[in-house]
């Protein structure tokens, strides 16, 4: 029985990362004049335990790349505005409870058949902050949340990445 409940609760947990699915939001200030904004600098990114220098330069690479396809471009000095990063992660735990279901007990139905089994995983935001530099005011959020699978390739990694920032950047500049 405990067999069978091992072998459900990997089905589960591969199915869960293989079919995980980002989840995407944005919020951005009204009365922000995005027209005005052609070009574009970084904050200084604050490093915390998540953000590896291969994590950032990953991200980095890939909002450099939207941002210039949508026809921004990044300059040294006196940006319109500035993109600042922040990425974390959370334990996670979740509960499958098996129910009840037709068993050994009681003449063959209504026995406790089931259980409650639990998966741990770590889920990961990462945040893009547009700041306007002219007040240094918060203009647009954006965010991306998934399941964080530690075993990725490299290659798997980047395209992970380049996804959640096309994702969240999809909606940048708000259409007036």
């Amino acid at each position: 029985m405990r067999i069978i409940s091992a072998v459900l609760i990997c089905c589960v947990v591969l199915c869960a990362a293989s079919c995980s699915q980002v989840t995407v939001a944005y919020d951005y200030d009204k009365n922000a004049n995005f027209t005005a904004f052609k070009t574009y600098g970084w904050h200084a990114i604050e490093r915390t335990v998540e953000m590896n220098d291969l994590v950032i330069n990953r991200v980095k690479e890939a909002v450099n790349r939207e941002l210039e396809a949508r026809g921004f471009q990044q300059v040294p000095e006196n940006p319109d505005f500035f993109i600042a990063l922040h990425v974390s992660t959370r334990q996670k735990v979740e509960l499958i409870d098996w129910g009840y279901a037709p068993g050994p007990y009681w003449g063959g139905w209504g026995g406790y058949y089931g259980g409650v089994d639990s998966i741990e995983y770590q889920e990961g935001t990462l945040m893009i902050d547009i700041v306007d530099a002219a007040n240094n005011e918060l203009v647009w959020r954006g965010s991306a949340t998934d399941i964080v699978d530690p075993g990725l390739s490299p290659e798997k990694r980047t395209q992970e990445i380049n996804n959640a920032v096309a994702r969240i950047l999809e909606k940048f500049p708000p259409v007036p």
